[in-house]
């Protein structure tokens, strides 16, 4: 019965997320190895009541529940009939509702029943089948400060077409600075390779506005962190493409909060994303650009590898450890064409500042650390990817770029201390 419910989750699983079957095993982590966040959560839920025919939705959420057979488990639990004669085992009674739940956190209402038949038929009519996207919603600027709207746009017609017929992979570009780079890049004639994680929906629709935009994109799916996932990301590129000019390593993971709490595993997931998953797409892009003459690697880091900011040491940490890989990979990878440099970003107005719980505080004590009283936009960190790319910088390898309104300059000896209260964990 449990062996036929596990089948059950994990095709129901596979119509709500369209992530392929071999990914979807029994031991598979909801959150590290697919990436289901609280609202996908809810939504798997949401199919597995209409699945099991079981108001699942309304029951409350056991905090141990992590992979797939967890789920299959707890579904089995739900939906079992009761034994009239023996009493029921106490480790399997639901928690009180008034715990966490499964398929949402706490404070957030139950939304309507969605019908995953209907959902699934939507979205395979809006994406089609992973090939390039088409898609007319809008995407909502993730970014806030009214500074950003002299930035913000780009336009193809007033950049150029310097990389045309050239291929870029973007780590981590469904939101924020690598969707501006991604923008930037194809705006200039590049085919560029959105991928996400946790943010799917966000890669998907990114791929789908450039190619409205007359430019081309598409979204590969998959985590940084997970050796499998980048197998996969760069056998996609090889049968599409057969061939990768640009590789930005932007995706990111760290915890937010106070350095003395980091554990284990805080440190296990910040070092297997920024250095070592972009450490194994560096190599395995570096043998696709070998065989066409040579290409350009960016990193991105941050001012808090250089000096310490409040919160923000687990980034600091890791970003110090990227730009020390940048000069390896330099050094290891010039002699074939290959042009590996470094793009350490100053604060960024948008979602870095709003993980904070006093926003404004701490975006006016930063503002106050730059000559200009300004902190970057997603634009200033795109741009100068977008010069490090290209042929203009064909002299340039090695490097590390500060790209922070002068922010490291003027702290540079003094305290990067903000006066507003711890933030919260990422």
């Amino acid at each position: 019965m449990v062996h036929n419910t596990l089948e059950r989750v994990i095709k129901s699983i596979s119509v709500t997320t369209r992530y392929p079957l071999h990914l979807l095993t029994a031991q598979a982590d909801l959150e590290n190895d697919l990436g289901i966040d609280s609202v996908k959560r809810l939504e798997i839920v949401l199919d597995l009541s209409e699945e099991f025919k079981t108001p699942l939705d309304r029951e409350p959420r056991d905090t141990t529940i992590r992979t797939i057979q967890d789920v299959a488990n707890w579904v089995e639990t739900l939906t079992s009939p009761p034994n009239p004669v023996l009493q029921p085992n106490p480790v399997l009674q639901p928690i009180s509702v008034s715990s966490p739940r499964f398929d949402q956190p706490s404070g957030i209402p139950n939304p309507a029943p969605l019908s995953s038949k209907a959902l699934f038929q939507e979205r395979e009519n809006s994406y089609g089948n992973g090939e390039y996207l088409r898609m007319s919603q809008p995407i909502n600027p993730l970014e806030s400060s009214d500074r950003l709207e002299r930035t913000v746009s780009v336009s193809s017609t007033s950049v150029g077409r310097a990389l045309h017929g050239k291929v870029a992979l973007v780590t981590g570009s469904g939101h924020g600075v690598g969707q501006a780079i991604a923008r930037l890049l194809a705006s200039r004639g590049a085919t560029v390779i959105v991928n996400s994680f946790h943010s799917r929906e966000l890669g998907e629709r990114t791929a789908a506005e450039i190619n409205e935009s007359g430019n081309l994109a598409c979204h590969m799916w998959g985590s940084i962190a997970n050796p499998q996932h980048v197998d996969e990301i760069f056998k996609q590129i090889q049968s599409r493409f057969g061939r990768l000019d640009m590789l930005i390593c932007n995706a990111s993971d760290g915890r937010i909060g106070n350095f003395l709490e980091l554990n284990g595993d805080d440190w296990d997931r910040a070092f297997r994303t920024n250095v070592v998953g972009h450490h194994q797409c560096s190599v395995r892009a570096a043998s696709l650009m070998r065989s066409h003459g040579g290409g350009s690697i960016v990193t991105i880091s941050a001012v808090g590898s250089h000096g310490y900011i409040e919160g923000l040491g687990s980034q600091g940490v890791v970003k110090a450890a990227v730009e020390t890989m940048t000069r390896y990979l330099a050094c290891e990878l010039g002699r074939y064409g290959i042009r590996v440099n470094c793009v350490v970003g100053g604060p960024v107005y948008g979602e870095l500042l709003s993980k904070f719980p006093n926003t404004r505080s701490t975006q006016h004590h930063w503002e106050s650390m730059t000559p200009d009283g300004t902190l970057c936009t997603s634009m200033d960190l795109a741009n100068a990817v977008g010069f490090l790319v290209s042929d203009e910088a064909g002299g340039v390898n090695g490097s590390i770029w500060n790209v922070d309104h002068g922010f490291s300059a003027t702290a540079d000896g003094r305290s990067l201390r903000y006066s507003a209260a711890q933030p919260t964990v990422a």
